[in-house]
């Protein structure tokens, strides 16, 4: 496995890579290929963007999509997507993965990383395994707009 950090010419191979993770179980999504292409977009046009992308003869295995934030005490990297394709999950791609951003990202002086996932689904466990810990303090809010 090859793991390096995005470029432009990536959009598409991690765009087929997200709609076969996301359309699945356990999120049973319903994303097109021009909507799921604009909504991975709009995290690479953002300042500071991270992206890192494990490849297989296969093309894009998987991929991590963040963004460098400035905070007051030092710079945190907030994790916006990461997924691994369905048939190479569990085999040590996604900790593949955040290993070698955690290296690229210490490098540059970022002290932690940050995200938010769905309960009792294996992300959560995933996360915790390679030493994500949940932040009791914090709510997460949203409000229909109707």
């Amino acid at each position: 496995m090859n793991y390096r950090q995005y470029d432009r010419n990536d959009i598409l191979p991690c765009t087929k890579t997200f709609m076969q993770v996301f359309n699945e179980e356990p999120w049973n999504d319903g994303w097109t290929m021009e909507r799921a292409r604009k909504y991975l977009q709009d995290f690479t046009d953002t300042p500071e963007f991270v992206g890192v992308i494990a490849e297989d003869v296969s093309g894009a295995a998987g991929f991590i999509f963040g963004v460098r934030k400035r905070w007051w005490s030092a710079d945190e990297f907030f994790i916006h997507e990461m997924c691994v394709r369905g048939t190479s999950q569990q085999s040590g791609i996604g900790t593949g993965m955040l290993q070698f951003l955690e290296r690229e990202l210490t490098a540059s002086g970022v002290s932690n990383m940050t995200l938010l996932t769905n309960r009792n689904i294996p992300a959560e466990s995933f996360y915790k395994r390679n030493g994500f810990n949940e932040i009791d303090r914090l709510v997460f809010m949203s409000k229909d707009l109707k």
